[in-house]
């Protein structure tokens, strides 16, 4: 679903124009969730009331697990990053590359540490694919 993108520095778009829509239910809802929870502050450690039950509607009692991989990314990501990583508004249509590259390490975590370091600019990234493999299991994403 996700390939090459003009050889842009990020990298990663996925096919279907970069639309929302073209992604599965799961990880349209884990998109959303992430964006809403890179609004709240303190960053990581900030709960979202909508979040928390959006993700246990869509995934039941995995969901309180995948609300807190996703804050840990979040965490992570701020916190190697030599950018700021581009996350989108909730409601917004389309996807970021960033956000494009950070969907493809739940699909193909054996690319995951190269896709992070990719993204973030820190070879400290790659250590966290695991919760990324986490948030998928929960998920159910393969």
């Amino acid at each position: 679903m996700f390939g090459e993108f003009g050889g842009g520095e990020s990298g990663w778009w996925p096919e279907g124009h970069g639309s929302v829509d073209a992604l599965g239910a799961a990880e349209a809802r884990l998109l959303w969730s992430l964006r809403r929870l890179a609004l709240m502050q303190p960053l990581g450690r900030a709960r979202c009331h909508a979040v928390h039950i959006a993700l246990q509607q869509e995934f039941g009692d995995a969901g309180l697990g995948i609300e807190h991989l996703l804050r840990c990314w979040l965490v992570g990501l701020s916190r190697l990053a030599v950018r700021r990583l581009a996350i989108g508004a909730p409601a917004c249509p389309l996807l970021t590359a960033d956000e494009a590259g950070l969907l493809r390490v739940l699909r193909d975590p054996d690319a995951g540490g190269v896709i992070l370091v990719r993204l973030t600019g820190a070879a400290a990234a790659a250590g966290m694919v695991p919760l990324f493999v986490a948030a998928a299991g929960l998920a159910r994403i393969s």
